[in-house]
């Protein structure tokens, strides 16, 4: 593939797909070519198909089926997985990147992780804080740190998009935004093995059709033995939320403000990282780089990893829904294996 450009088609051309249409334009990635653009919405396709010199659909399995394509994107909403576009786009042999959360259904998304793996395709999803150029320090500072517990907090607004408000068609906020602090969380301290979480409602009164969770609270314990906490919440008006992660450990603390900037404390100094590079361009130059080398190690956030966090936040909202029940998610990978 290395004297032709990676053929890409789009499924999705909203919100979150214009964030990785950024990174494609003025020839920012020579190497690949926006192709095909599909959304129900006519207006979106047709204008990122202008914007690129490609040719929209609305149907993506038309799109499929018309197109030869190397690479699809999936950037819809959480509900709109049903439809399996990424069923569709595997049988077409397309190397995939999906947008997070990969699917509202667990079983769903691992029969999409079996296939990916089976057929050995480049896969990769949408946590981009994984990309940023601090994250290899912070990492090896935690895994030298002996580490009591951390606070993390995805807490402020809430998006105005017709989905993100109801738990069916969204997840409810753990699944569908906080997922970037949970992800990052097991990025830091591994794999968690015990879930228990509580949701709040009945903060927010005025807005129509609105049925998930104003806060929650999910306490997390890691294999490593590490526990801590993760606020959610989407009550806040006027200023005043916060994201990040706060570290606590036996010679000092580590504050992680999202997307921001990355403050340690020790006994004797303190120094604070900003971020420094394109972490969203350098996503989406991974998955070309993959692509292009044919070499899955150089995507930092793949599909299996996205599996994980999916995993992770639906058992927090089980637990929520089930008054703080322990979930032990070890035990969830076995039944999944077995079956």
């Amino acid at each position: 593939m290395a004297d032709k450009k990676v053929k890409i088609g789009f499924i999705g051309c909203g919100g979150i797909a214009n964030f990785h249409f950024a990174h494609y334009d003025n020839n920012k990635i020579p190497e690949a070519q926006i192709v095909a653009t599909c959304d129900l919405i006519d207006e979106r396709a047709n204008a990122a198909a202008k914007r690129f010199g490609a040719k929209p659909y609305k149907c993506f399995k038309e799109m499929l089926s018309k197109e030869k394509l190397d690479a699809v994107y999936v950037c819809v909403e959480p509900c709109a997985h049903v439809a399996e576009m990424e069923l569709a786009a595997l049988e077409k042999n397309c190397h995939l990147f999906v947008e997070k959360p990969v699917a509202l259904d667990l079983a769903y998304a691992q029969k999409v992780e079996s296939i990916l793996l089976k057929k050995k395709l480049i896969h990769a999803a949408g946590f981009q804080d994984r990309y940023i150029d601090f994250i290899p320090y912070m990492k090896n500072w935690v895994a030298q740190s002996k580490v009591g517990f951390f606070n993390a907090y995805w807490v402020g607004g809430m998006p105005g998009v017709w989905w993100w408000r109801r738990r069916d068609t969204s997840g409810g906020q753990a699944v569908e935004q906080t997922i970037h602090t949970f992800d990052m969380c097991r990025n830091l301290f591994g794999e968690v093995v015990e879930v228990s979480a509580f949701g709040r409602r009945g903060i927010i009164t005025d807005v129509e059709n609105y049925d998930t969770e104003d806060a929650s609270a999910v306490n997390l314990k890691f294999e490593s033995g590490v526990i801590g906490t993760v606020y959610s919440g989407c009550f806040i008006r006027g200023g005043g939320g916060k994201n990040g992660i706060d570290v606590y450990t036996m010679n000092g603390r580590l504050e992680y403000v999202e997307r921001t900037s990355l403050t340690i404390t020790e006994p004797n100094r303190t120094f604070t990282f900003k971020v420094g590079n394109d972490f969203g361009q350098a996503e989406d130059d991974a998955f070309i780089d993959a692509i292009l080398e044919n070499d899955q190690s150089i995507i930092i956030s793949n599909y299996s990893e996205a599996v994980k966090n999916l995993e992770l936040t639906l058992a927090a909202n089980e637990s929520m829904d089930n008054n703080g029940k322990v979930v032990l998610l070890n035990q969830k990978r076995s039944r999944a294996r077995r079956s």
